[in-house]
């Protein structure tokens, strides 16, 4: 048997298995082999045959083969890197573009290999690195291979999404109806901010590929942050109708529902987006939200505790999971997570100001003070914590001089909070101004009703201008609310002006304190 017979098995391999007819293409490779067994590359396109079939040992085995022939053998290689990457072996990948490249120092394919592998390690700047030298190296075979849009995704890892922008479209020169790049240049100017500019990338990828659930999601997304709601949700529809097991379309279309007011709807998507991805932390941080809004502190407080038993140390749901303690009367469970959260970021202010909070339902007023005075020094911009800091200063004293002008600097840090507009109250009820006192009480009001800290100082208020009733209705509503009994320490401001109230009704809520 002559090297032309098996040069004609190869060649009918090789056409049948670029007709896709695979298992005529092996029945061809293997009469080659048997007629020559030292023939390398009768081994290469076999082994390229089982990589299609997903039968990525034999394939393996295959490519050894080839090289244990032909030690030389650059391509076989990189494509013994590319089964190696397919299997997620990232190291065995990564050693073979490498010794390729060191039998070819200019091997586009290979820095293109060594670029995805770094990519799906999440190494990008050695990515980028590898895809610089392909594209230095021949501009448009590398643009054919991907270079484009595999830096564009690197760049987009990074956050640096102009450059991805600009290789994305770089990449679409050379595959104009490639949907996937669509999607990624759709969700680079998503990601940075520009969704409006995403629409139409996600539009021609639909034209292209009008049953891609995938793209659906992206451009619902795009609507979402647009505050297109109704839209997006029709997108996630759309995008559910086409695959049902999408947890994440079900979390996105929750949020389009949550962002509507919509909330049992918005929680019947989280939850079943959590049935289909258990660890999916981040509808667990949804959902709690979800279930604060309906005062359904335990649910929030086991949501959070399904994030922390994925990640002990994700500050966010210790903080938001000591936050609701306090509104479940724990306060020792408060303060154990917020310390654990004040551990872990020892600048986060908000922490420091609900531990005060718990501090002040133990009646450690001392603690406390000294929590609100450190998060008002760690961060001035939120003007809750240098309220909650001076009212905790008019429990230990009468109100000094410069307590209003304090008071007003605070409320400038927010203007239009819920804080600042106590702030303001209790500067002006302090210089005698109670008109203007109320006035801001009833703004603050309107934000949030469910806080004890405007209806305390409304009671303060009007008992002060003889509204006995009105006063006692305020104070009633601040400790149904649960205000922390130590707070109630300026009732004592009333003893000597507005004595009679002061023995009817204030002794009482201090005693009951």
């Amino acid at each position: 048997m002559t090297t032309d017979d098996v040069s004609d098995y190869n060649q009918r391999g090789a056409d049948y298995a670029i007709s896709g007819d695979y298992q005529h293409a092996l029945a061809e490779f293997n009469q080659a082999i048997m007629l020559q067994p030292q023939e390398a590359s009768s081994y290469y396109n076999r082994a390229l045959v089982y990589r299609n079939l997903h039968d990525y040992q034999r394939a393996l085995t295959d490519f050894s083969r080839v090289l244990v022939l032909q030690p030389t053998y650059g391509l076989a290689y990189y494509q013994r890197g590319i089964t190696y990457y397919l299997l997620h072996d990232n190291r065995h990948a990564l050693h073979d573009f490498s010794t390729a490249l060191v039998l070819n120092s200019t091997d586009v394919q290979s820095f293109i290999g060594r670029g995805l592998v770094y990519i799906v390690m999440e190494e990008y700047e050695p990515a980028i690195i590898n895809l610089n030298r392909a594209i230095s190296n021949d501009a448009r075979m590398a643009a054919r291979l991907g270079a484009y849009g595999n830096r564009g995704q690197a760049y987009a890892a990074q956050k640096r999404f102009d450059e991805a922008i600009e290789d994305f479209h770089q990449a679409l020169h050379f595959k104009p109806n490639d949907a996937v790049l669509l999607n990624r240049l759709g969700a680079a100017y998503t990601d940075s901010g520009r969704p409006e500019y995403a629409l139409e990338h996600y539009q021609r990828a639909l034209d292209f590929q009008p049953e891609s659930a995938f793209t659906y999601n992206n451009r619902g997304e795009a609507y979402r942050l647009l505050e297109r709601y109704h839209e997006a949700i029709s997108d996630f529809d759309h995008a559910l109708q086409l695959d049902a097991n999408l947890a994440t379309v079900y979390y996105n279309r929750g949020l389009a529902y949550d962002s509507l007011l919509l909330t049992q709807q918005a929680l019947v998507d989280y939850t079943q987006a959590l049935s289909l991805h258990p660890a999916f932390t981040s509808v667990y941080h949804d959902r709690a939200d979800a279930y604060l809004r309906l005062k359904r502190y335990q649910d929030a407080a086991n949501d959070y505790s399904r994030v922390l038993e994925y990640d002990p140390n994700d500050v966010l749901a210790l903080f938001s999971r000591g936050t609701v303690y306090l509104y479940l009367e724990q306060p020792l469970n408060a303060i154990e997570d917020l310390d654990r959260a004040i551990e872990a970021r020892p600048d986060f202010a908000c922490a420091y100001t609900n531990r005060g909070e718990a501090y002040l339902y133990l009646r450690d007023i001392k603690q406390a003070g000294k929590d609100c005075r450190h998060s008002w020094h760690l961060d001035s911009s939120h003007a809750n914590h240098g309220w909650m800091a001076q009212w905790i200063e008019l429990c230990l004293l009468q109100p000094e001089a410069g307590m209003s002008e304090r008071l007003e600097h605070i409320a400038t840090a927010e203007p239009a909070s819920y804080a600042a507009y106590l702030c303001r109250a209790v500067a002006y009820f302090l210089s005698q101004r109670h008109t203007l006192a109320l006035q801001e009480l009833e703004y603050a009001l309107t934000l949030n009703a469910d806080r004890w800290d405007a209806y305390f100082w409304k009671g303060m208020i009007a008992a002060s201008l003889g509204l006995d009733e009105e006063a006692l209705q305020a104070l009633e509503a601040s400790v149904a609310l649960k205000i922390p009994s130590i707070l109630l320490s300026p009732l004592h401001w009333l003893q000597q002006d507005h004595a009679d109230f002061y023995a009817r009704h204030a002794m009482p809520f201090l005693h009951r304190a």
